[in-house]
């Protein structure tokens, strides 16, 4: 077998969830992404190696992933270690990417495709704030979920190549040979030994951010959420900026509004009020993520990335979640 082929094998077993369709990052300003509802071939994933075309991944239909991303939103050195030493404390084996941006991935590798829920009740004892893929515990019937760039091409918008870094943060001299050598692991033992209590949560039925509620009656509720109504009005502090953000924007579609609707509505109330501005360029790349593929919904649940990012006025003073119980009162 040749090296290339080993190549593109070694990548499609550790990353690769779903080989029907793949996302496409644009080239330009935007960086967004483009389904492709094809399939995902030697010829595509040789293409994002050589830095030609660049592909994100998406878990599985089933909702299952063979991977763990924390995306750390931050060049600076103390988050990435942050999240690093915590990993460790588990003696977790993992990876750290260049995102090829404006932060790092930091992967954990599975030895076989595990539920989603698994993965992100994993992430809870050391993601803290981060974003985490995948991030729904569940997929509705036919969505493509969220997803993240996949390592080892080129970002199209920085032109910088995304490859795995050593313990000083610099490339890896061999990036698939370390690729191959890194450890999976099997985080149902991990959970179970090392975290009874995220491993009792997991099994208490307690549904997640975004996640289709087995047996429970769905119910959209055309009102804003207050917490992102006050976050709309205020604006929010620089290290935040992009995912409150896109939480803004989901929201806005979740109401049905369209993506220049929203577009108007990010630049003319929240940028305006934000403690650094972004570019109009960053703007539409949260636009991108929200609005392109499936809708993603961020629950109210505790622990959940909304309220970590966002002030929660209290689920008594919440208008939205007074509508909610109306609305199921009624159904």
């Amino acid at each position: 077998m040749s090296r290339t082929k080993n190549v593109i094998d070694l990548f499609r077993r550790r990353f690769v969830n779903r080989e029907d369709c793949y996302p496409l990052q644009l080239k330009g300003e935007s960086g967004g992404y483009t389904v492709v509802r094809e399939g995902l071939t030697d010829q595509v994933i040789l293409a994002h190696l050589r830095g030609e075309k660049t592909i994100g991944l998406y878990g599985s239909p089933e909702s299952t992933t063979k991977w763990l991303c924390i995306d750390v939103d931050d060049l600076e050195e103390t988050a990435v270690r942050e999240v690093q030493n915590h990993i460790k404390r588990f003696q977790i084996p993992h990876l750290t990417e260049f995102s090829g941006k404006k932060g790092y991935h930091v992967w954990v590798f599975f030895d076989k495709p595990y539920p989603n829920k698994i993965a992100r009740a994993l992430s809870q004892a050391f993601a803290f704030n981060h974003e985490v893929f995948p991030k729904q515990d569940g997929l509705w019937p036919g969505k493509l979920g969220s997803l993240v760039k996949a390592p080892l091409g080129v970002h199209q918008v920085t032109g910088n190549w995304c490859v795995f870094l050593d313990k000083d943060l610099k490339p890896e001299k061999d990036q698939y040979g370390v690729l191959e050598m890194t450890p999976s692991i099997n985080p149902t033992v991990l959970l179970q030994n090392e975290l009874p209590e995220l491993w009792k949560q997991i099994n208490s039925g307690n549904p997640g951010d975004g996640q289709p509620m087995n047996g429970s009656l769905v119910v959209n509720v055309p009102a804003i959420k207050d917490c992102v109504r006050n976050a709309l009005h205020e604006g929010t502090r620089k290290g935040n900026r992009n995912r409150v953000g896109h939480v803004i924007a989901s929201e806005l579609r979740r109401l049905g509004l369209e993506r220049d609707q929203a577009g108007i509505i990010l630049t003319s109330f929240w940028n305006s009020g934000n403690e650094e501005p972004l570019g109009d360029g960053e703007i539409q790349v949260i636009l991108n993520s929200a609005f392109e593929g499936e809708e993603y919904v961020y629950g109210c649940k505790e622990e959940g990335s909304l309220r970590s990012l966002l002030k929660c006025v209290g689920y008594d003073e919440c208008r939205f979640m007074t509508a909610l119980k109306s609305a199921r009162g009624n159904q």
